[in-house]
């Protein structure tokens, strides 16, 4: 074990380096925090966006300033986000645009899907479970989620234990999905209405929300048993981004792609994860059945190692073009069990 970075001492058996054991709480777990276990529903707890305080940010902020610092790759992206959120929304038309909600929803679909920054888009209403404990809430009526694929060469370089190069793609994929994002907004504020856009460094106590609940409404893709998304369109190499308008839209729905099933039986991200923090079951977890990653292994990991995201890489959804035959071959394989079932 060293001072900042510790070692693996066995299969999915890390020891945190000295000093992350100093940061980490020494009686709060953060699975109970988080709710690991329990049957109540209730929003979760936030480390950097929300008003509550939360006993693992220390080891949460130790990760962002390690993610960051040192890396001019990581900074300009930050600064980029940061700028472009400050600054670059347009002003909203005074004149609002006539239409109903199913032709701005198609309109705005056509034209933000030839941006190079929007790659998938999908619309779902706002609800108070959006938002972290806390949190007083969004009274705009809709939220738009954009998403964008990253460079897969890129992040996988941490198969080959290069985690500077996974870091600065995560962190660039959540400035350019955040670029998708300003597109959609600004789309909707010159023609009258209110829109803001969030990506994910969007640190805005008392606004910033959860992505993926929406972009799973929204009918995106599907929670995965690594704790992130899988879409049939970008596969499981994406990052994600919000706008929250009052335009009348048209909400999509959900959609099963597969994903359940095929993390059900495989086992890629479980053996390939170096702290073991990653389940092959289902857990409860604020009162709802979900896949969930062991938080108190996999925080002290990912902070001393930029992020990590092997689950990422390794997952067989994350390889370019896979993702849309692996869900038809999903789709087919669960249609014939439910024919098997009936017959």
């Amino acid at each position: 074990m060293g001072f900042w970075v510790g070692k693996v001492v066995g299969k999915h058996q890390y020891e945190p380096a000295t000093f992350t054991k100093w940061l980490m709480p020494k009686d709060v777990s953060g699975n109970d925090f988080n709710g690991l276990g329990r049957e109540d529903v209730y929003r979760p707890p936030s480390h950097f966006h929300g008003p509550n305080w939360h006993p693992w940010k220390k080891v949460a902020n130790l990760f962002g300033m390690r993610a960051v610092f040192g890396r001019p790759g990581t900074i300009v992206s930050i600064m980029k986000h940061k700028f472009r959120e400050t600054f670059l929304h347009v002003k909203i038309a005074e004149q609002k645009a006539e239409g109903t909600a199913e032709s701005f929803s198609r309109d705005m679909k056509r034209d933000v899907l030839k941006s190079e920054y929007v790659e998938m888009i999908g619309i779902t209403r706002m609800k108070s479970d959006y938002m972290f404990a806390g949190q007083d809430g969004i009274t705009s009526p809709w939220v738009v989620v954009v998403a964008l694929s990253m460079d897969y060469d890129e992040l996988a370089k941490n198969l080959e234990g290069n985690f500077s190069a996974t870091i600065k793609q995560v962190i660039g994929g959540y400035e350019r999905t955040q670029h998708g994002a300003m597109v959609v907004a600004n789309w909707i504020r010159r023609r009258g209405y209110y829109a803001k856009a969030y990506g994910g460094a969007s640190f805005i106590e008392n606004e910033f929300h959860l992505a993926i609940p929406p972009a799973i409404d929204s009918g995106i893709g599907q929670l995965a048993k690594n704790g992130s998304m899988i879409s049939d369109v970008v596969g499981g190499n994406f990052r994600l981004s919000t706008v929250v308008t009052d335009m009348p839209l048209v909400a999509d729905e959900p959609r099963n792609i597969g994903v359940d099933e095929f993390c059900m039986s495989c086992k890629k991200c479980t053996e390939d994860c170096p702290p073991g923090a990653i389940s092959d079951k289902k857990q409860m977890v604020r009162g709802v059945e979900r896949w969930y990653v062991n938080y108190d292994k996999c925080l002290p990991f990912i902070t001393e190692h930029e992020g990590c995201a092997i689950c990422l890489s390794t997952c067989p959804w994350s390889r370019p073009g896979i993702a849309p035959s692996l869900s038809q071959k999903m789709l087919k394989k669960m249609a014939r069990q439910k024919e098997q079932m009936a017959s």
